[in-house]
């Protein structure tokens, strides 16, 4: 079997020791990201610190650049199912944003070196064309928040503003929490966090609540 072939079947389908191996390396990926860097973490460095031969990983996952992709998709993937859930049981405008940034701060803090390293590949990724990661995302990507926002507006929950700047906004402004995180993964996020939400709710011209 290819590795590339191996690596996009469903996880459904592998072995238990494929599954645990993949985890293996991908937590092994995070720390090395976290402790190196994304440039400097070469698959040997990876390799070396998650205590798997290199030849593993590539049989795995490929390359570098795919190991760290799937890293990227992991993280991010777990960061929306956790807002998702947490909007689904909300049915109001504010009660659904407030869910919404309430479980992503939620979700950095319970999840730092994951999301420290998915950062910092989001950051440092290039694609092919040269085109960072970060600025590959669609609208697709913020469909739950825009759709929240739009709602919001219109309902005149929040002010009104337009979406896009609304929507970079309120990305911009939870992704702050990230920065301390990076600096020290035992930083204190809960002050942060509750001035981030202040922030938010008073710029969209809702009390905080």
């Amino acid at each position: 079997m290819r590795t590339d072939e191996r690596s996009a079947r469903p996880a459904g389908q592998r072995t238990f020791i494929e599954t645990a191996r993949r985890d293996q390396i991908l937590q092994g990926a995070i720390a090395t990201v976290n402790e190196i860097g994304y440039h400097r973490a070469s698959l040997a460095e990876i390799a070396r610190r998650t205590g798997v031969a290199k030849s593993a990983i590539v049989y795995y996952f490929g390359s570098k650049d795919a190991l760290l992709l799937h890293v990227f998709e992991h993280v991010y993937i777990a960061l929306d199912a956790a807002v998702e859930a947490a909007v689904a049981a909300e049915t109001t405008p504010t009660g659904r944003l407030r869910a919404y940034a309430q479980s992503y701060l939620a979700h950095i803090d319970g999840h730092r070196h994951e999301m420290a390293a998915g950062l910092d590949i989001v950051v440092s990724h290039r694609g092919a064309d040269g085109v960072p990661l970060y600025l590959t995302g669609t609208d697709d990507d913020t469909a739950l928040l825009r759709s929240i926002l739009a709602t919001g507006m219109d309902a005149g929950e929040f002010r009104r503003m337009p979406l896009p700047a609304a929507v970079l906004l309120v990305e911009g402004l939870l992704d702050v929490v990230i920065t301390p995180v990076q600096r020290d993964v035992d930083a204190e996020l809960a002050p942060l966090s509750e001035e981030i939400l202040t922030f938010l709710f008073r710029g969209l011209g809702v009390a905080p609540g």
